[in-house]
Parts: structure tokens; sequence; C-alpha cells
């Protein structure tokens, strides 16, 4: 069905079909499915948003028929959403000058939950979710040093931008004063830690 994801517990489309209707939230851990999906079929509709963790670990966006999933490391936690959805991804870059991973960035929003980013990761994590024509994401961010003590707090709101369809920061008013931040991609966003 053109608005439904189904995942086999096998490779190229084979072994038991467990299918999942637009709308989905799925947690399979802990659970008999949880890291058993091998293969993907995705309704033209829909795409899928998947974690490794429950909200953690390797994240994938599937919006076509995949044969192998594996290389996401077992499959925990997944939504079914509309095919206009983007995802709010983004990065921590460290320029103050301490050694790589000194700081982890925590980002807190209503639709993916928390999510933790160590300075110097080269890979995006899922921030926020956005439909289109949806509702503006606030996201919280906070980061911490290795002794656990905050040198930056604040927000960012996200928003839908019709005419180029992509999303943007609509409202940096509460970003953190010593942080900066980038679009890297139409969905992407680098944020920059300049001082503590």
């Amino acid at each position: 069905m053109s608005d439904n994801a189904t995942f086999y517990t096998q490779l190229a489309y084979a072994g038991d079909a467990h299918s999942y209707k637009l709308g989905s939230d799925e947690s399979l851990y802990p659970g008999d499915l949880n890291d058993k999906f091998k293969s993907l079929r995705v309704g033209k509709l829909v795409k899928v948003l998947a974690w490794q963790h429950n909200e953690s670990g390797q994240y994938r966006e599937w919006d076509t028929d995949q044969e192998n999933i594996t290389d996401i490391g077992g499959l925990s936690r997944f939504k079914v959403a509309a095919s206009t959805t983007l995802p709010i991804a983004a990065r921590l870059q460290d320029l103050t000058g301490a050694p790589e991973g000194s700081y982890s960035l925590k980002v807190s929003s209503y639709e993916v939950g928390e999510a933790t980013i160590s300075s110097g990761d080269p890979e995006f994590r899922l921030v926020g979710i956005m439909p289109e024509s949806g509702p503006p994401v606030t996201t919280a961010i906070y980061v911490r040093n290795g002794d656990g003590h905050y040198v930056a707090t604040g927000a960012v709101h996200f928003t839908w931008n019709s005419n180029t369809k992509s999303v943007d920061i609509a409202d940096a008013t509460n970003f953190p004063e010593n942080m900066e931040n980038e679009r890297t991609g139409r969905n992407e966003f680098t944020f920059r830690l300049v001082s503590v």
C-alpha cells in the first residue's frame, strides 16, 4: 500500500512481514522484534525515520525500498512519516581548541526526544522532524564539558520554508551567545561552540 512501510525479518524482502501505516511511531525495544528487521518496502506516500537504539545511535532515513537495512546496526525505533517530511539534523563543532570530544550537545524536541552529539563527530544526528507546512519545532540546546558542567544553554526554533522546500531557523533569539549556527543543507545545521 502507498501509505505503509513493510519490514521483513530477512534480506531481500523475505521472512515474516510486518506492516505499519503512516503515522506509526514504534519502539521495538524491549520486544521480540528488536534488531530483527533486515529489509524494507516503502510506500510512495511515506518515508521511514529509523534509529539504531531508542532515539540514539545510528540514524537512517529511507524513502525507497531497501533490500538490506542491516547497516544501521539493528533497528530499535522508527517512525512512518509523510514523504514530504524533513528530518532536522545537526552536528557540533568545537572552535575553542579543546581536544576532540571534550564537549557534548544535548538537543531535546517534542517529536524526537533527546539526542546527544559529541563535538568532532562528523555525522549529522536527528534533532527534530518538520512536516511540510507543519508547526514550528522548538529545540532546547545544552552543551556540557567532560565534567558535566553546562557551558552553553538555549533554544532554537525551526520552521518550514514553502518557497525553498527546506527547514529554516525562524528564531535564534535564545540561541546561546557563545555559539554560532550555519545551514549545511536543506535540513542540516552545524552548531559551533566558539567560547566557554
